[in-house]
């Protein structure tokens, strides 16, 4: 064989083994995870609350009442535009029989009208419809809306496991850009009488940083030390610790391998953190869509710290989501 030959032979051998970039990902994951039914047990439990679905028009918004309907979840109460609901509701086949809808025009109305729904004392809870989040959520922060109660709004995301097991809760993903300590302080707060409302009676909740020692060099390590300590000091019904990188947060074979000290001040939550107060927007958005694209997790989401539960839902989100969303929010409502 010539040099020549010999050189187009490892050629194609090379491109043969080479990944091809025409390939998805490989991290990616098919799995694809249901509502849990225990989740939808512990939110059935009582007479069903009243949500207001806010600009209730379009499939998905409706398909998403009907089925937390038919789930005995909610009394949906549909606001909107009457006409639109009527047509969109036939086309999916539901008759709207027994179900109330507050007449809107517009997204503004809507909003508004939902909250007047609120104030009355005729809805305990909101979801986002077909229309824009900065006015859904421009209209529930105006302080005569009365949802705002003096706590900081936060965005929460319940990642449920494919194959079942308990929840991960990740906060904010969604709202807060760059939330401050005392926001984060608010976030570890919220999340930890959540993680009890959905069964864990201690709960543990992680303050993230890329360390687990505090640097200087990393802000975020020594923002992490100052919101466990406030959080402990205000419930001392859970575990609040920080810094934590994510592998020692989540993972008892990471803690095994890094030989952590057990008298250390993170060692009650390493390795079985129920939530994860992540740094800002950015790295909370990284982290539930990886848990969504790689791992396959269903998330659930809500704005807690409100008077009453907020479901962001989008038309983009599967069906199993926007209905585990309304259940976690009603689990969220309960005294």
């Amino acid at each position: 064989m010539s040099e020549t030959d010999m050189s187009i032979l490892q050629s194609n051998r090379s491109q043969n083994s080479a990944p091809k970039n025409s390939e998805p990902s490989g991290f990616l994951s098919d799995a694809k995870g249901d509502c849990p039914p225990d989740l939808l047990v512990r939110a059935t439990t009582g007479t069903p609350p009243a949500f207001a679905f806010v600009r209730a028009i379009g499939d998905a918004v409706l398909q998403t009442a009907r089925q937390a309907h038919e789930a005995n979840l909610i009394r949906p109460i549909l606001v909107g535009e009457p006409d639109i609901i009527a047509e969109d509701a036939h086309a999916l086949g539901w008759d709207l029989d027994g179900i109330e809808i507050v007449e809107s025009k517009g997204e503004k109305g809507a909003i508004e009208a939902a909250i007047k729904l609120i104030q009355n004392g005729n809805a305990s809870g909101l979801i986002k419809g077909q229309l824009h989040t900065d006015v859904f959520m421009g209209g529930i922060v105006r302080r005569d809306a009365g949802i705002r109660i003096g706590k900081r709004l936060v965005h929460v995301f319940a990642m449920l496991p494919p194959a079942g097991g308990r929840a991960l809760l990740i906060s904010d993903a969604a709202v807060n850009v760059a939330p401050d300590i005392e926001t984060r302080t608010e976030a570890a707060l919220l999340m930890g009488d959540l993680v009890r409302k959905l069964g864990q009676e201690r709960p543990k909740v992680a303050v993230l940083s890329a360390t687990e020692s505090v640097l200087d060099a990393v802000p975020s390590s020594g923002d992490a030390v100052a919101i466990a300590k406030a959080a402990q000091a205000q419930d001392d019904q859970a575990d609040y610790a920080g810094p934590l990188s994510l592998d020692l947060a989540i993972s008892p074979g990471a803690v095994a391998m890094k030989k952590l000290d057990p008298s250390a001040p993170i060692a009650a939550v390493a390795g079985m953190a129920d939530a994860l107060v992540v740094p800002d927007i950015v790295s909370g958005n990284v982290l539930f869509k990886s848990l969504v694209w790689c791992a396959g997790g269903l998330a659930a989401g809500l704005v807690l710290g409100g008077g009453v539960p907020i479901v962001l839902t989008s038309r983009s989100d599967p069906p199993a989501a926007r209905l585990a969303s309304i259940a976690l929010a009603v689990i969220a409502g309960k005294d």
